[in-house]
């Protein structure tokens, strides 16, 4: 009896701390601050990486096509699953890193299961995973303006993390609720970026974007990319949220995807240099 009554109390503690995330004391805990946009005399491009599970790989293959044509977002925004490749790529890593990185990690450095707290996977290996990528490096520290969207949990409420430990910010991004243990941030439980905004392209024009180039692996589709000006939808196959068995049939859909949304691409960046050129002829004509 005492040991039952021991073994239920291990578990109701081991419970309690289950959304304690793992410390770094030299990073501050991720937070959301007030955007300032990004200004540039160049047209400032947007890449938004959107929620869908392991589909997500695919975001590595449209990178891999952008990079290819000299197309280098000055802005990166991710949720969910996006939220990955999005910091690993804010962060620096190229196309050929981010696809080796992808090909090479296994479940397991990912996925820390276990057989307490309030679901199976803890979300402290997939934590750790990106700090290591990056150097232990903030967001505000990164090669790309870049921004995490998750969601406080009581509330229903989207959270935009631009300052403080990489990270932690992608961890409560992707925190699928009741498949990852939820996150506690100063105080705030936070679960997947998805359920509030699966791809996040008002965000970035927010952050100062004047073409935005919006990945959606979803299998739900997202109104928000209406607000895009070229959607990218890679037909990724149909796998569960945490299998990575078709990882490279991901990567490749994403390649093909993006390949047939370069015209469109191009053509926009196009119109906003155009535009800009306009602007400041105009400005230099009324300053005279």
């Amino acid at each position: 009896m005492l040991r039952t009554a021991f073994q239920i109390l291990l578990a109701v503690l081991l419970a309690g701390c289950a959304t304690a995330p793992h410390e770094y004391p030299e990073l501050a805990p991720p937070r959301a601050v007030e955007i300032t946009p990004l200004s540039s005399e160049h047209p400032v491009v947007a890449l938004v990486l959107g929620a869908g599970g392991s589909r997500g790989f695919a975001h590595v293959g449209v990178i891999k096509v952008l990079e290819a044509e000299g197309i280098r977002p000055g802005v990166v925004v991710g949720s969910s699953s996006g939220s990955v490749v999005a910091a690993l790529y804010a962060g620096g890593y190229a196309a050929a890193a981010l696809e080796d990185m992808a090909l090479k990690v296994e479940d397991r450095d990912l996925l820390d299961f276990t057989l307490f707290g309030p679901a199976r996977v803890q979300g402290e290996a997939l934590q750790d995973y990106v700090n290591n990528a990056l150097g232990n490096r903030s967001i505000e520290a990164l090669d790309r303006f870049f921004a995490v969207i998750a969601t406080a949990r009581a509330v229903n409420r989207m959270t935009i993390f631009n300052r403080g430990n990489t990270g932690l910010a992608v961890r409560a991004s992707s925190s699928i609720p009741n498949v990852f243990w939820p996150v506690i941030i100063e105080g705030t439980e936070y679960v997947d970026g998805g359920l509030t905004s699966r791809v996040p392209v008002p965000v970035a024009r927010r952050m100062g974007a004047n073409v935005v180039i919006a990945v959606d692996v979803s299998w739900r589709g997202s109104q928000e990319v209406e607000a895009a000006d070229v959607v990218i939808r890679p037909a990724t196959p149909r796998t569960r949220a945490l299998d990575f068995s078709a990882k490279l049939e991901s990567i490749a859909a994403g390649e093909e995807a993006a390949r047939a949304a370069l015209p469109a691409i191009r053509k926009c960046i196009a119109q906003a240099e155009f535009a800009n050129r306009r602007r400041a002829v105009t400005a230099a004509l009324q300053n005279r």
